[in-house]
């Protein structure tokens, strides 16, 4: 199985998550000098680095992506030489690679540019073996043991993700989403995918989740029906459309928006969630960790009688 694997016999991705986008969110471009490349950086990147970190790297881009640099940009989706005299433009966006570090509750984290051609791909945050998988999918050389291990999954049951209305005092509701299934490239490929969706992470200790007006949740008389970005489309949509608690509902009409968070499968033990009353203070953790992932969201009552998209 491993050499079919890694020479292409097992193609398919066996476990896609049904949360997330193919590209990465809302790329903001930096233009060092008028006139010149546009290089398009995925927003989880900004997330991540911050905007003068951000702007240190373009430039090193833009210095080395000339045709005689002794050290030139390369782009990771195609193994060729970035030229930004001749390029429209460039994208830019990281890999998150996880190093186990003994005696801490997660991996050391480095982050790495990841420079892409338009024609090869828009810029998305990754996990290392996310990126890996891409590459050898395009037929270029990888580092077997940076692929994750294949899984067969013929004949398993597909568990469906879990989700929990609660209503806080003076605030908007919470409605928390884990999905049934531990993601494939693990916490890294989960973060990577949150990041690229332009979710920000959030730790519920310091701070308030952030409201993002792109973001809509489309709710008529039977419930919420889908998460949907601007710009982008439905980011969730269940088999069946969600039907919170009345009183749930009665605070997202008077606040007319709800804070949506979500974690890996196995954040909140599934048995608390089976049950509707899953303990969210254990999400400050994950909060810590920086796996958990939310927003306010704006709860639109009227979006869903204008029929499928």
């Amino acid at each position: 199985m491993r050499r079919e694997y890694e020479r292409g016999g097992l193609d398919g991705d066996d476990h896609q998550e049904r949360m997330g986008f193919d590209e990465a969110a809302d790329a903001v471009v930096h233009r060092p000098r008028p006139g010149a490349t546009g290089y398009f950086v995925a927003w989880g990147v900004q997330e991540l680095l911050g905007a003068e970190q951000v702007r240190e790297v373009v430039q090193h881009g833009e210095k080395c992506g000339q045709p005689d640099a002794a050290d030139p940009i390369v782009c990771h989706l195609c193994d060729q030489p970035i030229d930004v005299t001749r390029e429209r433009e460039v994208h830019l966006g990281l890999a998150l690679i996880e190093t186990p570090d003994p005696g801490r509750p997660r991996p050391t984290e480095t982050m790495v540019p990841v420079w892409t051609h338009e024609r090869c791909g828009r810029a998305r945050v990754w996990a290392w073996s996310q990126l890996s998988l891409e590459r050898r999918r395009r037929g270029l050389p990888v580092d077997t043991a940076s692929l994750q291990p294949k899984e067969r999954r013929r004949g398993a049951r597909t568990v469906e993700d879990y989700y929990v209305f609660t209503v806080p005092e003076n605030s908007p509701p919470l409605f928390y989403i884990q999905p049934g299934n531990a993601h494939r490239h693990g916490l890294a490929g989960f973060r990577a995918d949150r990041l690229s969706d332009g979710l920000p992470p959030l730790d519920l200790a310091h701070e308030e989740a952030r409201a993002l007006p792109e973001w809509t949740i489309a709710a008529d008389r039977t419930g919420l029906l889908y998460i949907a970005r601007q710009g982008t489309g439905r980011w969730y949509q269940p088999p069946a459309p969600w039907t919170p608690p009345a009183d749930w509902l009665a605070a997202a009409h008077y606040h007319r928006s709800a804070i949506v968070l979500t974690a890996p499968a196995d954040t909140v033990p599934t048995e608390q969630l089976e049950s509707g009353t899953g303990d969210l203070t254990i999400l400050l953790a994950a909060g810590r960790l920086e796996v958990l992932f939310g927003a306010r969201m704006t709860v639109d009552f009227t979006a869903a009688d204008e029929g499928p998209r």
